[in-house]
C-alpha cells in the first residue's frame, strides 16, 4: 500500500521471488475488503511521511510499515502494525520481515526502535527432547504423585521413577517437580 504508484510498483519488484503480490493499492483503500476479495496474509505499507492513525492498520492480517528514518516504532505498532522497518531496508530483510510478521512475531528496526526490548519468552524448549515416558511421568507429576504413586501407576520401580524425575528436571532446568510441570506447560509440552 502506498499513495504514489510508482512506489506500489517499487515495492512490488523489490520483494523477491515467491512472494506474491495480489493487489497494489493506494493507502486510502479498505484493507479489510482488499483482504478479503484477495486472501492476503500480510500487508506491506510505505507510510511515506506520516503514521497512520490508531487502529487503522488492524484488518486481521499482519501489517508492515515502512517509515521515513525521523519516526518511531511505537506510533506504527499503535497503530496495528506487526512491524516497522526503515523504507530503505533492502530486499531479503523486507522479505524476512514480512515473514516474520505473517508467523504472528512483531518486527521493529533496531534504528527506530523507541522502547525497552520485550520481555524474554520462555525457553525455546529442553536442552534435550523428553521421551515419550518422560511425558507421562510429567503428567503424573502435575497430578502431584510422588515418585512412588508414579512407580505404581507406571509398573516401574520406585528407583527408576526416581530417574525419570530427575531427567525431566535436568532436561527442563527446573529447581523443582513444580517448576518442572510450569515450564512444560508454558514450553507446551504438558497441557492441564
Amino acid at each position: 500500500m502506498a499513495d504514489d504508484p510508482l512506489v506500489r510498483g517499487g515495492l512490488a519488484a523489490l520483494l523477491p521471488e515467491g512472494f506474491v503480490v495480489v493487489r497494489a493499492a493506494p493507502s486510502d483503500a479498505d484493507l479489510p475488503a482488499i483482504v478479503a476479495a484477495t486472501g492476503a496474509v500480510a500487508i506491506l505499507w510505505d507510510a511515506g511521511d506520516g503514521i497512520p492513525s490508531r487502529g487503522q492498520l488492524e484488518v486481521g492480517v499482519p501489517v508492515v510499515l515502512l517509515v521515513a528514518p525521523d519516526r518511531k516504532a511505537n506510533e506504527g505498532l499503535a497503530a496495528g502494525a506487526a512491524g516497522v522497518v526503515l523504507r530503505d531496508v533492502d530486499a531479503p530483510r523486507l522479505a524476512a520481515a514480512l515473514e516474520a510478521a505473517r508467523v504472528g512475531l512483531t518486527v521493529v528496526d533496531p534504528r527506530v526502535a523507541d522502547r525497552p526490548a520485550p520481555p524474554a519468552l520462555p525457553d525455546e524448549g529442553p536442552l534435550e527432547p523428553l521421551t515419550p515416558r518422560e511425558i507421562e511421568v510429567l503428567g503424573l507429576l502435575a497430578e502431584g504423585r510422588s515418585n512412588r504413586e508414579i512407580a505404581l501407576a507406571l509398573g516401574i520401580s520406585v528407583h527408576t521413577s526416581k530417574f525419570h524425575v530427575d531427567r525431566i528436571l535436568l532436561k527442563l532446568e527446573a529447581s523443582s517437580r513444580t517448576d518442572a510441570v510450569v515450564r512444560a506447560v508454558r514450553l507446551g509440552v504438558l497441557t492441564l
